[in-house]
């Protein structure tokens, strides 16, 4: 009777396990973690790149008050129309919650370093963030863009390093991440005024690794451009490989161009949808 039991409860451990591989198979929490750090921390970046602009260190114009409008404080030190640098740019949107022109919420800091104007070749920028808050998740970590000047096409690049990333959920779940990335501007480098802030896209390749909310680690590479723009919320266009550990490739799909939460993910040759928050 001993040995029966023994081996009902091995045989219900083995059929529980690969029920739970095959529905975590099946998961899509990984890509849908990973794209979730992706959006927040370009959405750092890109406060961060408007305040730069705004603020007579780039391109002039109103771009931030035309999307943020009066949401954050921003402050420099040395404070212009003084010119050296490095500079310090506190963003400051406060501890509740304000609503941008695009219906996104945001609270807390994003403090930025930078060592020359933006678009001198070998400015590095460091970006941290104090309890900054994007739609109530929670953004953490540190991020570094270095203009390297140049491609062979005449495109401005800038490498992009992401340290100690962590997004927490609202519900106390986090996924952690870090990136290493090089950017390429690829529209609206020669415009100025607004509408030449307001017409910026880049395209992102590189690799990433990290751990979703589950602590499943992962790696992720670019096998498509990610495209981001300045007027859209969410990667415009790409495609990413992940590898969760212990599961099946993850191929993830961000669209053909146009400015949707919508996202696809193929596994084992399944395909799934989800729309990003």
């Amino acid at each position: 009777m001993r040995v029966l039991v023994l081996t009902i409860l091995t045989l219900s451990l083995i059929f529980s396990s690969s029920c739970r591989k095959r529905r975590d198979n099946r998961s899509t929490t990984t890509s849908q973690d990973q794209a979730a750090a992706e959006a927040g921390f370009d959405d750092v970046f890109k406060v961060t790149e408007s305040a730069i602009k705004d603020n007579d260190l780039e391109k002039s114009g109103s771009a931030f008050e035309s999307i943020y409008g009066n949401c954050a404080t921003i402050t420099i030190n040395p404070p212009l129309p003084d010119t050296t640098f490095p500079k310090t740019i506190t963003i400051d949107f406060g501890a509740t919650n304000c609503e941008d022109s695009y219906g996104v919420n945001r609270r807390g800091v994003i403090i930025a370093e930078i060592t020359g104007k933006y678009r001198d070749v070998g400015t590095v920028i460091t970006v941290a963030t104090q309890n900054y808050y994007l739609n109530d998740n929670k953004i953490e970590g540190t991020k570094t863009v270095e203009n390297i000047g140049p491609n062979a096409d005449g495109n401005t690049e800038f490498t992009v390093e992401i340290d100690n990333g962590k997004i927490i959920y609202s519900n106390g779940q986090f996924t952690t991440y870090e990136s290493s990335r090089v950017r390429e501007w690829v529209i609206g480098e020669s415009t100025d005024g607004l509408l030449g802030i307001l017409d910026d896209e880049y395209d992102i390749t590189g690799t990433a690794t990290g751990t979703d909310r589950t602590g499943r680690e992962y790696d992720m590479t670019i096998t498509n451009p990610l495209r981001v723009a300045v007027l859209c919320r969410w990667v415009k266009q790409g495609t990413i490989e992940i590898q969760p550990e212990d599961l099946y490739l993850r191929t993830v799909d961000f669209g053909n161009g146009d400015c949707d939460a919508t996202v696809t993910v193929e596994i084992n040759g399944n395909v799934y949808t989800f729309v990003m928050n």
